[in-house]
């Protein structure tokens, strides 16, 4: 026995104890602050029991008394509404999940018909607990319509998502158990509700995303998934070898690798590498076991490249130390050649003169037989 408490408590991780812990003094501090409320009078005197509990009332259990005394039937009615309400929450939930067992469909609308069925139940029994109080409901199914413009504006974003889930659930994008990836988190729909959905992402994260919110889903589990891999073989091997070896062994991993639906494909060469050339392969099956079988036929394409003698590359480094003895160096007609080729262009270019036309012969003429004229004018003018 002691064994398996140790083992019980090796089991959690940090953060599980963490929060053990950190519940265990919640609990604690409760059932003291409750004992300190209950026997107040006794423990801190009577101006502390008169402030708490009232006059005349040694401790808690004499005004619980009272209360039930004056209010008992109140107190008993709700706490009846509050028990039926759960009982029949657990019954009608039950039903449900009898009735939709039939499928991811029948899952999906379970889901939104219990989630449905909570708020209807606690929106019930606060009614009946009211009314069970004195409140006079009457008024406020009137101001009902009031009530309801006030939270249309304050509870945009709620009406928002209930409205987005029910359209995801009528046009079909997805069903409970369904492989997603929505806005970039990829897991299982575990939940369906009239606010939100739940996805599990089957490594303990658990992930709650507002129905409104969603911009983007891809469902991969409506299709069978194809998975690419590439495997790499060496420059040095003839692609023509590593063709047919792969032709002739893939057809064989279907019964090693029993999540393939149909035997692996080889499609051809894909790219040419830095240290070798990929040969691509395609393979299918469902949404669930994308990744093992990637991982798996990286493996079998691994041992089929071993297993026939074919190379698979790998990173490594050369370094390169000149010998300065085998440098042949320019001679001096060599050494002539490439300056005047450096000279020749860095040479600015010549602006070569274009030839002048008849009219610009004539302008030019114009002008200076004009300047004449005018120091002429000028010269007799002075005399």
């Amino acid at each position: 026995m002691e064994e398996t408490r140790k083992n019980w408590w090796q089991r959690k991780n940090k953060s599980q104890k963490i929060s053990f812990i950190i519940a265990q003094v919640i609990l604690l501090l409760s059932i003291l602050a409750l004992f300190g409320l209950t026997f107040c009078r006794q423990i801190f005197g009577d101006n502390v029991g008169d402030l708490v509990l009232g006059k005349d009332v040694d401790n808690g259990f004499v005004l619980i008394k009272r209360l039930f005394a004056y209010s008992g039937n109140k107190i008993l009615v709700s706490f009846v509404t509050v028990f039926v309400t759960i009982i029949l929450t657990f019954v009608f939930n039950f039903i449900v999940r009898l009735c939709t067992k039939g499928g991811k469909k029948a899952q999906t609308i379970g889901s939104l018909i219990r989630s449905l069925i909570k708020y209807v139940a606690v929106l019930i029994a606060l009614t009946i607990i009211l009314a069970t109080w004195g409140v006079d409901i009457s008024s406020i199914i009137a101001g009902l319509g009031v009530l309801t413009l006030i939270i249309g504006l304050g509870c945009q974003v709620l009406i928002q998502d209930v409205i987005s889930g029910l359209f995801m659930v009528f046009d079909d994008y997805f069903d409970v158990g369904d492989m997603v990836i929505i806005d970039g988190f990829r897991g299982y729909v575990s939940q369906i509700g009239l606010r939100s959905i739940k996805i599990d992402d089957r490594l303990g994260n658990i992930k709650s995303i507002n129905n409104s919110s969603i911009t983007s889903c891809v469902n991969l589990s409506r299709e069978d998934n194809t998975v690419a891999i590439e495997a790499e073989a060496d420059y040095d091997e003839d692609p023509r070898r590593v063709e047919a070896v792969l032709l002739k062994e893939l057809p064989k991993l279907k019964e090693k690798i029993p999540q393939c639906i149909v035997p692996p494909t080889y499609i051809g060469i894909s790219n040419l590498g830095d240290s070798g050339i990929f040969y691509k392969i395609y393979a299918t099956c469902k949404a669930p076991y994308r990744f093992q079988l990637e991982r798996d036929m990286q493996r079998e394409l691994y041992l089929i490249f071993l297993n026939n003698n074919i190379n698979v590359p790998y990173n490594c480094i050369t370094v390169y130390q000149p010998n300065e003895e085998k440098t042949v160096k320019a001679s001096e007609q060599e050494k002539k050649i490439s300056e005047d080729h450096e000279k020749a262009l860095r040479a600015p270019e010549k602006v070569s003169k274009r030839k002048k036309n008849i009219f610009q012969h004539v302008k030019e003429a114009y002008d200076e037989a004009l300047e004449e004229t005018k120091k002429e004018a000028q010269a007799n003018k002075d005399d």
